[in-house]
């Protein structure tokens, strides 16, 4: 079974920075054991700190990390280093180049990598040949790890342990377990180091690379017709031999700047931002825009009427700096406006707010909706805050599991009411059949704003704004009777929001829920289901005498729960795992000690709706409140 799947796997609980001579020594154990001396000075510099990471829950693993880079698994860290067995990550056996450099090579069929990125093991008839590692005269032996590599891409796609012996995959007809898969591509181990992925794998598939063409070249073998991974199979086959065979170690190319740009820009990360994580240096003008945006962002999603009067060191800290986007920064001193209260000052200036006069300190006593610059504002989606990533592990921690950036699992969902566009008809037709075939979505459910807007395009087209008052339209006969169709549509005149109020009030409502994926085939994947959003219920209770607060109903929206409670182990630190479903109880989340009410916030920040979040604390059993100094006087 593979040894990552669960993200409890790779919490890894402390570190410890190896000396000189330790590191010496598993310099040695690598030369003899994994490739030589050119291999043991690749993974582990002379100069480099080399730290070892654990993981609790009673495992006896250890990760061997170079300059923040897991480059080696030694599953039984009280086993002398130069006896015990030494397991390369994928980050290893991608930074040699190639991977017989360090073990020998199963090559598997191209379609059958996808089933390895879910984790299972690899079945004799997807084996293609059996390679053994450079300068290596025979064939693996049943037991001894090797490397599976796609036909065609030199890059490994897992790593795991030999089940049968080599020679008996080569006869036709051959059928059982090949590899028996122990770390793979998409596994909790890789995610912790940061997802990173190798040139040819996209999504879950893995493509041929020019590198593998190239060695195929190079060897002699001019075979072509690679439509068929039979065929194409021989070619590629003889690039990864010609590497085997040619006993040179070759490290990949770094990358260079315009690369990781370039890299940066496909992946949708932000330009100037390094995969590490750095920051690009932001100009005092596009900070005064980061400090707009998040008022605005804050204004729209977080404040109410009822919060105000609120002192702006107040809203600046607890309101706009947990709006902004997750991996960036947000301060006022690196602005053109230097100070807090010149930026509130010019935010009353253009009619967003109103100060109280004569105060000592900016007080924010009324925010003006109606604005134009407030009613067009679209705020970005709760999930990208760094509030959200907070929550869910991503923005804390110097640890390997800390930061997306440094790999770890992610606790983040979107939920927002939809209704049927299949409902909507009287709309849809009154748009006319371009814009409603470019406004239909493609699971078949607008939001409000989504209805909002298709209103809008439909009164331009069709100029039906009043000429004294923008902000309302006049009703031709289609909207006059789609609107009447859902509600009283007898006005002359009313609001974009008023008529899609009207539009979707006699509807029923759906949910739709955007949770991001893990594993190698990673993107969002969002599910539209009836009803109201699900109840999560908080509560407390024991189980063997101990105090626990219990999440029930959190899977109903389709998470992970394993990554979930990891997140939320890492947000309180204290234990958490889940508990299965028995006779007693019902499957949910355990954490120990009473966390009613952080755990009640924890939801809410992740995504799952306030109205949804029920905490049902016995009495007597609450999380205490944080007692405050008697000697501090509030003003």
């Amino acid at each position: 079974e593979a040894m990552f799947k669960k993200a409890t796997t790779v919490s890894f609980k402390g570190e410890t920075r190896l000396r000189g001579k330790e590191a010496k020594r598993l310099r040695e154990a690598v030369a003899a054991r994994l490739g030589g001396e050119d291999i043991a000075s690749a993974l582990l510099p002379s100069k480099a700190d080399v730290v070892l990471r654990k993981v609790g829950g009673g495992s006896s693993a250890q990760f061997v990390f170079v300059e923040s880079e897991c480059v080696l698994v030694q599953p039984d860290s009280r086993a002398d280093v130069m006896e015990a067995e030494l397991i390369p990550t994928l980050q290893s056996l991608w930074r040699v180049g190639t991977a017989s450099a360090m073990l020998p090579v199963v090559l598997i069929q191209r379609p059958v990598a996808k089933f390895v990125f879910r984790g299972a093991d690899v079945m004799a008839p997807g084996v293609h040949s059996v390679l053994p590692a450079r300068g290596a005269e025979r064939p693996p032996a049943v037991g001894a790890l090797v490397a599976v590599v796609a036909v065609g891409n030199p890059s490994a796609c897992a790593v795991g342990r030999l089940k049968v012996p080599a020679a008996s995959l080569c006869v036709p007809g051959r059928k059982g377990e090949a590899v028996e898969v122990l770390h793979y591509f998409g596994d909790c181990l890789w995610e912790a180091c940061g997802s990173p992925r190798p040139a040819g794998f996209v999504g879950d598939q893995v493509m041929a690379t020019e590198a593998a063409a190239e060695g195929a070249a190079s060897s002699g073998d001019e075979e072509e017709g690679d439509e068929d991974a039979a065929q194409g199979g021989t070619a590629d086959a003889a690039a990864v031999t010609a590497d085997a065979a040619s006993g040179s170690f070759r490290p990949p190319p770094r990358a260079t700047g315009s690369s990781q740009a370039a890299a940066a820009k496909e992946e949708g990360a932000p330009a100037g931002e390094s995969e590490a994580g750095g920051e690009e240096v932001v100009s005092p003008e596009a900070m005064s825009k980061c400090l707009e945006e998040c008022f605005f962002q804050a204004a729209k999603t977080r404040l109410k009427d009822k919060d105000l009067p609120l002192i702006g060191n107040i809203l600046y800290a607890q309101h706009m700096r947990p709006c902004r986007r997750a991996g960036t920064n947000l301060d006022v001193k690196a602005s053109s406006f230097k100070k807090l209260v010149v930026f509130l000052t010019h935010c009353e200036g253009q009619g967003w707010i109103a100060l109280k006069k004569n105060s000592p300190e900016p007080v924010v006593t009324q925010i003006f909706r109606d604005h134009p610059d407030m009613r067009d504002w679209e705020p970005w989606p709760k999930s990208v805050t760094a509030e959200a990533s907070e929550a869910s592990g991503e923005g804390g921690g110097g640890g390997a599991a800390g930061s997306r950036a440094g790999g770890g699992p992610v606790a983040s969902i979107e939920v927002e009411p939809v209704w049927r566009v299949a409902k909507l008809k009287p709309l849809i037709q009154a748009l006319g059949p371009e814009d409603a075939k470019a406004a239909e979505p493609e699971d078949g459910c607008w939001s409000r704003a989504e209805c909002i807007a298709a209103l809008k395009c439909y009164a331009d087209r069709k100029e039906l704004w009043q000429k004294q008052n923008r902000k309302r339209i006049e009703a031709d006969a289609a909207a006059d009777r789609a609107a009447s169709e859902r509600g009283s549509g007898d006005q002359a005149a009313f609001s974009l929001e008023r008529i899609a109020d009207q539009f979707l009030g006699g509807l029923p409502v759906c949910h739709r829920v955007a949770i991001p994926q893990g594993g190698a085939a990673g993107g969002i994947r969002r599910t539209v289901r009836q009803g109201k959003p699900p109840v999560v219920q908080v509560r407390t209770g024991d189980r063997r005498g101990h105090s626990v607060t219990l999440i029930y109903g959190l899977e109903a929206y389709g998470v992970d729960m394993e990554a979930f409670a990891a997140c939320l182990q890492k947000a309180l630190a204290t234990a958490v795992a889940v508990e299965e479903a028995t006779a007693q109880s019902q499957f949910g989340i355990m954490v120990q000690g009473f966390w009613n009410d952080a755990c009640a916030s924890w939801l809410e920040k992740i995504g799952v709706p306030a109205d949804s979040v029920q905490n049902q604390a016995k009495k007597g059993q609450q999380q205490k409140k944080v007692k405050q100094a008697s000697n501090i006087v509030k003003h």
